[in-house]
């Protein structure tokens, strides 16, 4: 008996490893993603496809004829190590490109997931976003009035109006932006949109009564960025128009009651129209970056001002 002592050391021994090994797996173990079924939206969905981008990246295509409504979803855990950068593409606030041009050109330097169009822009001078665009902390345009989707110091995305400490005027490209402070804080990323959509899971009185009636109650393609999950799931949405029968477009309302079906708390409408388009590193592709919607100009995708893209890499949080 005294020979199968140690035996049954081990034996025990063995047993307490393995049992916390499963506990530590169990503790470590990330929350399963909840996946995204008809049922959420207010409207009858004929086709609802996901497909798996990356770990913690889903891209849903949505279709409902009762729009007619084709819709494209990049669905983004942030809390699995991605982050979100404002892409300008030149080196100061003039110019336009391709939002597919923004992101592999973006690729080069960094591993990009995808991304949308971002802020409405000026045609003179050429593609200035009309309000703040900030790409790592550095100010490209100022603040206007307008509200922004940026990412804080701590790494956490907000829906914020930003100004300038003091009451300085900025021509286009000004040197002296480089050595602006932003408050109520100065974000590491940020770039434009209007009217806010929704605010604290409501949707926001501006919607019926930005600009003109023909861009708050008509249907356009839209583009829109949502916060979920208390800052740990970022939506980036399009809506194809001015293509039916196959797609009509979005009032600012309804893309608004879009955002909150799929989880927003907040979210800000994009540039919209013929500027509308939602790129993704298609895993069926061998990851090739491709644009998923189509866009409404006859001639296919529209050079823009700047847009909004998913990258691999953590930030503080």
């Amino acid at each position: 008996m005294r020979a199968l002592f140690p035996v049954r050391l081990a034996f025990v021994a063995g047993r307490s490893i393995l049992s916390a090994i499963v506990l530590l797996a169990a503790a470590c173990a990330r929350p399963a993603i909840a996946p995204l079924a008809p049922a959420v939206f207010p409207f009858a969905v004929d086709s609802l496809r996901t497909q798996q981008v990356s770990d913690g990246v889903r891209h849903h295509y949505i279709y409902s004829s009762a729009g007619p409504w084709a819709i494209h979803v990049l669905d983004v855990r942030l809390d699995r190590c991605y982050s979100a950068v404002a892409v300008k593409g030149a080196p100061g606030a003039v110019g336009r490109a391709k939002s597919s041009d923004l992101m592999r050109d973006l690729a080069r330097t960094r591993e990009v997931i995808g991304g949308v169009n971002a802020d409405f822009f000026l045609f003179t001078p050429p593609g200035v976003p009309t309000g703040a665009h900030v790409s790592a902390g550095r100010v490209f345009t100022p603040p206007s009035d307008r509200p922004v989707f940026a990412i804080d110091s701590a790494g956490r995305p907000r829906i914020a109006v930003l100004s300038l400490r003091d009451s300085a005027k900025f021509v286009v490209d000004d040197p002296a932006l480089a050595r602006v402070s932003l408050r109520p804080f100065h974000p590491l990323e940020a770039v434009g949109g209007r009217p806010v959509l929704t605010r604290d899971s409501a949707i926001t009185n501006g919607v019926d009564t930005e600009g003109q009636a023909s861009f708050a109650t008509s249907r356009h393609p839209r583009t829109a960025v949502g916060i979920a999950d208390d800052g740990r799931r970022l939506l980036l949405a399009v809506v194809d128009g001015r293509q039916k029968p196959y797609s009509d477009g979005m009032t600012l309302r309804e893309l608004a009651t879009l955002m909150l079906a799929l989880g927003a708390r907040d979210a800000l409408n994009l540039d919209g129209g013929g500027s509308t388009a939602l790129v993704y590193a298609d895993p069926d592709s061998m990851r090739a970056l491709r644009v998923a919607n189509h866009p409404s100009d006859p001639t296919g995708e529209r050079a823009v001002g700047n847009a909004l893209a998913i990258v691999r890499g953590c930030r503080s949080r």
